[in-house]
């Protein structure tokens, strides 16, 4: 027998609330500066995660109606890749591998749950930065039903596949108003339908397009042959042809790898890239044997590197930091310290309106 009405939206109400809460959670897990304080961090979202999969069980034990079996499913995927996200951190002493698994179950959660972000309030709010979840005019724009030009959209970037993209459009944007692009780039074996999910919040906030695309190859073309350059300008093309992009504010940052590349293509002589944030990354030794470290001159650049990264450490930051103020970059460098070779997405806002004045959170 199916559940009544009001037991179904009981269901609802005793999961969804919690469910997002767990998710920011583990935000806030994720990007913590002090590895010592991980354990202490994670143990205390314990009692929380015991709670969402309590309710996530109760759940999935209703039977919906036929015509709400679409939410019990988005619910019920986006509740159980956030447990396993969570089972993943709390094996994180077991070896790496455990903590990237976690990471991408986490961002396959945020994007099952995105879907009902339009019609739920509490996902809706979770899509948006902290300090914006306030805001009720933002948030009933953001509500309204998105266009076929607006929302998350994927092209040829399954999981399982290399070389495509995701994208995200504000559903709020102003088709008149041309829109900053941020160009967001994956760590070495990465893939841009996760990446995405790191700066959906931020973009949907403030008003920019997020292009994340995937790498060719399991990492970027920093060594050899150049795989990725000429599918990145179609993409861009793409993205210019189909939306009104702000020319002068083009910005092409990453992750580890990612922000290493992200020098690469922003310093070619055809480049369409105004803007360059590298996050972890290193200055490639390949802008000095091609000459285009010549092209650093004038451009805005950005550095975020953590004080205690563990594959590109610090000493790779100061070069960087040297070579490109010799160069003349319009270089800002903010060291983190504490931090370990992560994404710091905390810097994202400060690094947006870096980029952007205009992008400021709304009032």
């Amino acid at each position: 027998m199916n559940a009544s009405q009001d037991q179904v939206v009981d269901a609802i109400t005793e999961l969804v609330p919690r469910l997002m809460t767990a998710m920011d959670g583990y935000d806030q897990l994720q990007h913590a500066i002090e590895p010592d304080r991980f354990a202490e961090l994670s143990f205390t979202s314990e009692p929380l995660v015991a709670e969402v999969a309590a309710r996530a069980e109760a759940f999935g034990a209703l039977a919906f109606p036929e015509e709400l079996e679409p939410v019990r499913t988005i619910i019920g995927e986006g509740a159980k890749y956030e447990l396993r996200a969570y089972d993943g951190l709390s094996r994180h002493d077991e070896g790496m591998g455990h903590l990237m698994k976690a990471n991408r179950a986490h961002c396959r959660a945020q994007e099952i749950m995105y879907a009902l972000a339009g019609a739920m309030s509490p996902i809706n709010r979770y899509y948006l930065e902290p300090r914006a979840r306030s805001n009720d005019s933002l948030l009933q724009a953001l509500a309204s039903d998105a266009t076929q030009q607006a929302g998350v959209m994927v092209a040829n970037n399954d999981r399982k596949a290399r070389g495509g993209f995701s994208l995200y459009v504000p559903e709020n944007l102003d088709p008149e108003t041309p829109a900053p692009l941020v160009i967001a780039m994956h760590g070495g074996t990465g893939h841009g339908a996760d990446f995405l999910w790191s700066w959906v919040r931020e973009a949907r906030t403030r008003g920019f397009i997020v292009l994340a695309p995937t790498a060719q190859q399991d990492t970027w073309s920093l060594m050899g042959e150049e795989h990725d350059y000429p599918h990145l300008l179609q993409m861009i093309d793409y993205v210019q042809s189909n939306w009104h992009v702000d020319p002068q504010h083009i910005l092409a940052t990453g992750m580890s790898d990612g922000g290493s590349y992200a020098v690469i293509a922003g310093l070619k002589e055809d480049s369409p890239i105004t803007h360059i944030a590298n996050f972890s990354g290193v200055l490639h030794m390949q802008v000095f044997m091609d000459g285009s470290i010549a092209r650093a001159a004038g451009k805005p650049i950005y550095i975020v590197h953590g004080s205690l990264d563990q594959m590109f450490p610090i000493e790779t930051a100061y070069m960087a930091k040297s070579e490109l103020e010799s160069a003349g970059a319009e270089l800002t460098y903010r060291q983190i310290d504490g931090l370990t070779h992560s994404f710091a997405r905390f810097e994202v806002p400060a690094m947006i309106e870096w980029f952007n004045p205009a992008l400021r959170l709304p009032e």
